[in-house]
């Protein structure tokens, strides 16, 4: 039964966290002795503690083991299917190209984040957490990652502020961001974002 739960609602390769498995004929102490048997039968892999992954194979049928990064979007950004955080600071800088610089440890912005700032592995990879000013959907991520942006500029970005400026601006007009959202939220971010604003010459009229 467990099984054909897991193999309908988990692809090959997304993690799967025993936390989030709800199926009310089954005790917590009888979850965990099942999904050690699926483990010990060679169906289910598991990661680490409460986390578990059908795995994909590649070409030549090996099968490929569950990466540290792929556990840190599905847990903190992407949680079944869920909007829930975004990459932010260096890693967005990097990611939208205001900087050069790739950072050693990937940055996040999540819902789940256990504390307001915190430094955490998984798998001897590190990652810094942090809550949201607001919190994370599908509907608004393109805005916070946007503000984001702008908030830590003068700290993240490697490029002249206009250059930033033309940058952000296209980002905007992918996104479809307009100052009516963008004014939404401004409220919730410490004053200097206005100075980003302002030298960066960024348009949102979308």
């Amino acid at each position: 039964m467990l099984c054909e739960y897991l193999k309908e609602n988990y692809e090959p390769g997304e993690p799967i966290f025993s936390s989030d498995i709800v199926i009310p004929s089954l005790t917590e102490e009888n979850l965990r002795y099942h999904l050690k048997r699926l483990t010990d039968d060679g169906i289910l892999y598991r990661f680490e503690a409460g986390i578990y992954y059908f795995p994909k194979t590649d070409i030549f049928g090996e099968k490929l083991a569950l990466t540290a990064d792929t556990v840190a979007f599905h847990k903190y950004i992407r949680r079944r299917g869920k909007r829930i955080g975004y990459y932010s600071g260096y890693t967005l800088a990097n990611r939208m190209g205001l900087s050069t610089q790739v950072p050693h440890t990937e940055e996040i912005t999540s819902n789940y984040a256990p504390a307001q700032v915190r430094e955490l592995s998984i798998k001897n990879r590190r990652y810094i957490l942090r809550r949201p000013l607001v919190e994370v959907t599908d509907e608004n991520v393109a805005v916070l990652q946007f503000l984001d942006c702008l908030k830590d500029l003068e700290k993240c970005a490697e490029e002249e502020p206009e250059v930033c400026g033309r940058i952000l601006t296209g980002y905007a007009k992918e996104h479809d961001i307009t100052k009516i959202m963008v004014d939404r939220f401004l409220a919730n971010y410490p004053l200097k974002i206005y100075k980003a604003i302002y030298e960066t010459g960024v348009q949102c009229d979308g």
